[in-house]
């Protein structure tokens, strides 16, 4: 496992976009949860001018306000309500160590649900857990990926970046398919902090593009039938 941890500290909750639910709904749901907490509240937004747009400050006048950022809630010792988060900011939620519950209201990015179904937060429409689905990924790259989590660093070394450029590029020549969004959502999964799972999206998005990446060989030339042999020997499929 990476040195940075995996997964949010304490009770993680989310208001969902979805079909069944207007944003006036999601933003009500919300609302409600942060009524609930006890402590001292803090809600974090993408934008403040949304936020001041939004239901969300007709329903919680008064509370305290600050711009999501790289640092923002570092330090924080009540609930948190993070609304409409990119997935930088998501990692950071992954790093906060007084922080006694989070609620994340979804907005438009494509890696806020899979990240919060691999941290399995509670959706609040139905009180239920969120789930990831078997047979996210090939079982062949689902090996290489639960290989390649123990070997990056967060982003705080110069070698993660080759060593994902080089594994993902040897998966898609061996014919195996890296789906940017379920390659993350297995990241993460699989115990990868939020940085090194966003460096696999990039990397992967790259190579459905067809950048021509320039590599470095972090592995040797039988890592793919090594990882093909480890697949072929679960007993229990990803």
């Amino acid at each position: 496992m990476g040195m940075t941890p995996a997964q949010v500290r304490c009770p993680l909750y989310a208001a969902l976009r979805d079909p069944r639910t207007t944003l006036d709904e999601q933003e009500a749901l919300a609302a409600d949860w942060l009524r609930t907490q006890s402590g001292s509240p803090l809600i974090l937004a993408s934008s403040i001018g949304d936020y001041r747009d939004s239901t969300l400050a007709d329903q919680l006048p008064g509370a305290a306000v600050e711009k999501l950022g790289r640092r923002t809630a570092v330090g924080h010792s009540g609930p948190l309500l993070v609304a409409w988060p990119a997935a930088e900011n998501l990692s950071q939620l992954q790093h906060l160590d007084q922080v006694t519950a989070i609620c994340v209201v979804e907005g438009g990015g494509v890696l806020q649900q899979p990240w919060l179904r691999a941290q399995r937060a509670i959706d609040l429409a139905t009180g239920i857990r969120l789930e990831t689905r078997s047979g996210l990924v090939p079982e062949v790259v689902a090996v290489a990926i639960q290989s390649l989590v123990p070997m990056l660093n967060g982003l705080s070394s110069s070698f993660d970046k080759p060593t994902v450029i080089d594994a993902l590029c040897r998966l898609k020549a061996s014919g195996y398919e890296v789906d940017p969004i379920a390659v993350y959502e297995f990241a993460l999964r699989s115990g990868a902090d939020g940085d090194e799972a966003i460096l696999m999206h990039e990397v992967a998005t790259g190579l459905r593009r067809g950048h021509s990446y320039r590599r470095s060989q972090r592995f040797g030339p039988d890592i793919i039938r090594h990882w093909e042999q480890e697949a072929a020997a679960l007993p229990n499929r990803p």
